[in-house]
């Protein structure tokens, strides 16, 4: 019931954060405020659905634009970086997200960016105004599993989201998310008790593929987190699945 509860307060919280964002955007247009709103969603929706979030590594961070490459468990994935971190964070997501009515329209008002994937044209815009926000000093989050974890594995990393990291040159950063897939399950909507963690691990050096091959980039991110996540089972005390030793 308590679960019940708190995922109605979520729907309610999300629904009356992004009406504000849109209004913000086109009322008061300039200054970030969509932006800003969309921060305090994040943070509200954690505290709200009763989670402790643990950020670690954020000295890795650099000071200017970044991609912030992630692996993918829930919808609470979004609301965890928002609250992470002390930087607006955009990101770049599939069409089907900024589609989902009011909140969609309060993403893309916030600055984030969706693309087309079967669309070639979509996906070079798309790259061009990525790169002007890295280029700005901005975080720029990519999830390139495509979909999320049903079991909090990590996927095969899809190529298409390393582009952005290959032809802009910003420091390439892995982000290991965790916790997300227990708060609230891919396919559900109540939800659970979890514990939340943020790692950003440090970036790629060139020698790991920075500047490199998008294969190559994607390869070493890939290994990256999957290494935070055994470190995570390893303290947890559980075994690790077949394709992740």
């Amino acid at each position: 019931m308590r679960g019940a509860l708190r995922s109605m307060i979520l729907v309610l919280l999300t629904a009356g954060s992004s009406v504000a964002a849109f209004l913000a955007d086109r009322l008061v247009p300039g200054g970030n405020r969509a932006e800003r709103v969309m921060g305090w969603w994040g943070r509200a929706f954690v505290r709200s659905g009763g989670w402790k979030l643990r950020v670690e590594g954020m000295e890795n961070l650099p000071s200017g634009g970044a991609v912030l490459v992630a692996n993918h468990q829930s919808v609470v994935d979004i609301p965890m970086l928002l609250a992470a971190f002390p930087r607006p964070v955009g990101f770049l997501a599939k069409r089907e997200l900024g589609e989902i009515p009011l909140f969609g329209k309060a993403m893309a008002a916030a600055g984030n960016l969706f693309v087309d994937r079967d669309d070639p044209r979509d996906a070079v815009r798309m790259l061009r105004e990525a790169g002007a926000r890295l280029r700005d000093g901005r975080l720029v989050v990519v999830f390139p599993e495509g979909t999320r974890s049903g079991d909090g594995s990590i996927g095969e990393f899809q190529l298409g989201a390393f582009y952005l990291a290959q032809k802009s040159g910003a420091p390439v950063v892995p982000v290991y998310l965790d916790g997300g897939v227990l708060a609230i399950p891919k396919g559900g909507f109540c939800a659970r008790p979890a514990g939340l963690l943020v790692r950003v691990l440090p970036q790629l050096s060139p020698g790991e593929g920075a500047g490199g091959s998008k294969e190559r980039i994607a390869a070493a991110v890939r290994a990256r987190i999957l290494a935070a996540r055994a470190n995570e089972r390893v303290k947890a005390d559980i075994p690790a699945r077949e394709g992740e030793r």
